[in-house]
């Protein structure tokens, strides 16, 4: 019995020891990216003081607050990221639907985001230089209506 338990909680805890992050718009996977940032909510801490209750101040939960997502891959071909970006540029509703999955080494899905109501913000493109052999970096941030666990 305690080898069983062992090996469940093993299987439980595993970690990704290579994350790699795919990214759906849509329902589409666009692309796999190199880093991902901004999975962040605040829950802000709404304070009332009450009368008469001069020792203490009573908080309770207000609204949430959500960071702003940015994705970081090595330039590719396809230009689907960019040309969203200009369709906001332009003023046109190009809200849409992102989730980000976490996966491993051996491709298994370990946990996917999705983000609500997304569209870019900032793109950013890459620096570029003759005296280096790094890789072309892009990012792009997204502000979304918030994000639940998948």
């Amino acid at each position: 019995m305690a080898t069983t338990l062992a090996s469940d909680a093993m299987t439980s805890d595993k970690i990704a020891l290579s994350p790699r992050f795919a990214v759906e718009v849509d329902g589409t996977i666009i692309a796999t990216f190199n880093e991902c940032s901004g999975l962040t909510a605040t829950v802000r801490n709404d304070k009332w003081e009450e009368g008469g209750a001069n020792h203490t101040t009573l908080k309770f939960p207000g609204r949430t607050d959500f960071t702003n997502l940015t994705l970081k891959h090595g330039i590719s071909y396809s230009s689907d990221l960019f040309d969203w970006f200009l369709k906001v540029l332009r003023c046109e509703d190009a809200r849409k639907q992102i989730t980000v999955k976490l996966v491993t080494q051996d491709l298994q899905e370990m946990r996917s985001w999705h983000f609500l109501r997304a569209f870019p913000v900032k793109w950013t493109g890459p620096t570029l230089q003759t005296t280096s052999n790094t890789v072309a970096i892009e990012a792009i941030e997204f502000a979304h209506d918030g994000f639940v666990k998948v």
